[in-house]
């Protein structure tokens, strides 16, 4: 068995679709786990993770691994500050909270920039509202690093010059994010797929994950779960050259199609 063949009867087996994984990249990370395993082939890892869900889960991280950086897709985050935030802020009121869901987190960076964000244009002058970021991902170890907040240069080319200086120091050829930052952040273990529903929010990312390399039908019972998760009126953002199954217009309406910006759909 090759790994073509290997990864076509795999990836459904995950709720996965087999097309996104015909890379080098992954073929080498699978070869490597076969060898942590003992194993001689692709067939017998077949089998391994037909019979062992936790291997399954394993091999599940070891395909959706994505790469991110602080303040991805600038054009996202301008228009977070200057049209979304605000026009969410306009419905808060006395002690509320502002809640936003980063899906599939990665090391944190996606996250830890809203935070920044938050810190840097609407703390000061709204004291009475709480922003709640909740981060979740299904690799334990990735959220580990996203806890210790330390960072390769490469993942901070997008920081402005400020921002850099404020909330990063050097440290054996790390950079550092400052504790405070670090502290406004709940991670949280979490299978989107499966897991528990997490209600109330304002803002959903779910960038690069689910609507990449999730199945069809398991995409489209993704965003019925983003949906029940969102307020009225909340938005969801996925990665720029991601789409939504063709279900989502009963769900979502487009505000920004270019940056791939949804709010939910409010049928009265």
């Amino acid at each position: 068995m090759g790994f073509d063949e290997f990864i076509k009867e795999a990836a459904p087996l995950l709720d996965l679709q087999w097309r996104r994984f015909k890379r080098g990249g992954i073929k080498r990370k699978v070869e490597r786990r076969i060898t942590e395993l003992g194993l001689s082939n692709f067939e017998d890892y077949l089998l391994k993770i037909k019979r062992d869900p936790e291997e399954k889960s394993c091999l599940s991280q070891i395909l959706t691994v994505t790469i991110t950086r602080f303040f991805r897709d600038k054009e996202v985050f301008d228009i977070l500050e200057n049209s979304i935030i605000p026009a969410i802020l306009k419905n808060k009121k006395g002690k509320d909270e502002f809640k936003i869901w980063s899906v599939g987190c990665a090391n944190g960076e996606e996250p830890y920039s809203l935070s920044i964000l938050w810190r840097e244009k609407f703390e000061k002058i709204l004291l009475q509202i709480r922003l709640t970021i909740l981060a979740t991902d299904i690799n334990e170890s990735l959220l580990g690093r996203a806890r210790e907040g330390r960072y390769k240069k490469s993942s901070l080319k997008e920081v402005p010059g400020e921002i850099f200086q404020r909330y990063f120091k050097i440290e054996n050829g790390f950079y550092i994010l400052d504790r405070s930052i670090r502290e406004s952040v709940e991670f949280k273990k979490h299978d989107i797929i499966h897991g528990e529903l997490f209600s109330g929010m304002d803002i959903i990312f779910c960038r690069n994950l689910a609507f990449t390399y999730f199945s069809k039908e398991c995409q489209m019972n993704v965003l019925k779960k983003i949906a029940r998760s969102l307020n009225e009126g909340g938005y969801l953002i996925i990665g720029k050259d991601e789409s939504l199954p063709l279900v989502y217009p009963t769900l979502f309406v487009p505000i920004f199609p270019t940056e791939k910006i949804y709010q939910k759909f409010n049928p009265k």
